[in-house]
């Protein structure tokens, strides 16, 4: 998921920083993984149906990440406005992103992002038009889930209604909005996601779990109490990245360009997993990596890179690869 700059947007106290886990899933203070380009063109492990998010390859034209996508072995994309707004200028028409999916067997799973969907008297009419344009584009393109968050920090009740209006739009569409909490944001973390998601009283409303921002938001012992207050239909997804040893000094960078390879960093990726599965979660997996590393690279060697890491990590943490939380994203 993105991490725009946003003005009011919190900053993550230390109480909210964590120790980093090494490859395998032990804590550790270890070094930086090795970088993206270090990792070899081997098989998958396992055949997993995984969805390439939009910011992976964030570089590439809609025509070269379809392409990349389908070599690499996943099942789906995701795709976000500005991105859509670059393939409509490169000529592309609605039905030809959606003709381009079908010849490569792939599937729109998920687009992003909405961020103006709090207090409209705080935001401006053009943020607000395109929150609209991503829940037309939802509707156009047969999109299942649509991702949210909120940088701002506001009173509960306003986050509650701002909330309940988003979804009753989205629901036209038959879609979800999958809110997703970001430790440096106003929804800093999976308990305030659900008391917000709760209260909204929407049905097609859910949490959205990011491994990052799991690493970097609360000690695990405390967000699995968090995670218990979840109901396990109502996670609507978890996205899959990796972290370094220790925060970096600006922790929203290191979000945006240092992200690692599943597998590759110090979370502890099979501990959260073994943990959303002994909590019964069924939910779309996405791998999140926005990766400077990746970026320097050719986007077909990034998308087999987080195809190949994605799949062995959930084949480590035992993730079953015919249900439905087999589908990843990874971003």
């Amino acid at each position: 998921m993105t991490t725009p700059q946003a003005p009011g947007s919190a900053h993550l106290p230390e109480s909210r920083s964590t120790p980093a886990a090494g490859p395998g899933g032990a804590l550790t203070g270890g070094a930086p993984a090795p970088a993206a380009a270090a990792l070899p063109l081997s098989p998958a492990p396992m055949p997993y149906d995984l969805t390439l998010s939009d910011l992976t390859l964030r570089q590439a034209s809609f025509a070269t990440r379809v392409n990349a996508a389908a070599m690499a072995g996943f099942g789906g994309i995701g795709l976000s406005v500005s991105h859509y707004h670059q393939a409509r200028a490169e000529g592309l028409s609605d039905a030809d992103l959606l003709a381009l999916l079908a010849e490569h067997g792939l599937r729109l799973d998920e687009v992003e992002l909405a961020q103006a969907w709090a207090d409209p008297s705080v935001y401006s009419e053009e943020e607000r038009e395109a929150d609209g344009e991503l829940l037309a584009l939802a509707a156009r393109l047969g999109v299942r889930r649509i991702h949210a968050e909120l940088l701002d920090e506001f009173p509960v009740g306003t986050y509650v209604a701002g909330l309940r209006e988003l979804c009753a739009r989205a629901a036209d569409s038959g879609a979800l909005v999958a809110v997703e909490y970001m430790p440096y944001a106003g929804v800093y973390g999976p308990g305030l996601d659900w008391t917000v998601v709760e209260a909204s009283e929407a049905e097609n409303a859910g949490i959205l779990i990011d491994t990052w921002h799991w690493a970097r938001a609360y000690s695990p012992d405390e967000q699995e109490a968090k995670l218990a207050e979840v109901p396990a239909d109502r996670i609507a997804g978890v996205q899959l990245s990796d972290a370094l040893a220790e925060p970096a000094p600006r922790v929203r960078h290191e979000s945006a360009h240092l992200r690692q390879l599943p597998g590759l960093g110090y979370a502890d990726l099979r501990g959260l997993l073994n943990r959303l599965q002994a909590h019964g979660t069924q939910a779309p997996v996405s791998v999140e990596v926005q990766s400077d590393a990746l970026d320097s690279q050719p986007p077909a060697l990034s998308a087999h890179q987080a195809y190949v890491t994605a799949s062995a990590v959930l084949e480590r943490a035992g993730w079953p690869c015919d249900a439905p939380a087999a589908r990843v994203s990874v971003l």
